[in-house]
Parts: structure tokens; sequence; C-alpha cells
């Protein structure tokens, strides 16, 4: 996922690394499905929170 992220949109930000890392695989499926239609990191997995 974070390859496929790198590749899209360039480096992955700190935050949405530990989102992937916590995410289960039903979640990570969802995202992987909308990986193309994405405009970027935020509109895939969210915005940062905190």
């Amino acid at each position: 996922m974070k390859r496929l992220l790198t590749r899209r949109f360039g480096p992955v930000p700190a935050w949405a690394e530990r989102r992937i890392d916590a995410a289960g695989i039903a979640q990570l499926d969802v995202w992987l499905d909308g990986i193309f239609d994405a405009a970027n990191v935020e509109d895939l997995i969210g915005p940062e929170c905190g």
C-alpha cells in the first residue's frame, strides 16, 4: 500500500503511514480499490487527525 501511494502521490506523510500500519485487511482492500480514483492521500484515507 505504501509503495503504491508513493508511486501515485509521492512521499507518504508519517500520519498516513501510521494509519496504514494500524489498518485491517478489509480497510486496506477498500483503500487499494480506490487508489486510482483519489486525487491525493487525504482523499483516499482521510485527513490527518490530531
